[in-house]
């Protein structure tokens, strides 16, 4: 970006400030943590390596709210209540499912958040 290229605006909705905004910048303690700092280290790597060996398949349709049961291959443990809900790492709160799947539910956890 050259030196004399105009600023922009903020990319918060209705906000007349432009970037970097003093209201909506990121600060440095909104910055993003290490997957390690997020408590997926190597005890994490050891559970999802056991989920993804006890279940072969996606478990998807297994509870409520879910259409029918898939059959593709599984690729990811998933935490059936989200770490950020209050969720943990026991085996009870985990299955595993496709990357589709896995990819649908986070999606609708992240507009659920929001």
């Amino acid at each position: 970006m050259s030196p004399w290229a105009p600023r922009r605006p903020c990319t918060a909705v209705g906000c007349p400030n432009l970037q970097p905004c003093p209201l909506h910048a990121r600060r440095p303690w909104q910055q993003r943590l290490s997957r390690q700092q997020r408590g997926y280290g190597a005890a994490w790597e050891r559970i999802r390596d056991q989920v993804l060996r006890e279940e072969q398949r996606c478990a998807w349709g297994s509870l409520p709210n879910e259409d029918g049961p898939c059959w593709s291959d599984s690729s990811t443990a998933d935490h059936i209540v989200p770490k950020a809900q209050g969720g943990t790492d026991d085996r009870e709160n985990l299955r595993a499912l496709c990357r589709e799947h896995q990819q649908r539910k986070a999606g609708r956890e992240g507009r659920a958040a929001q």
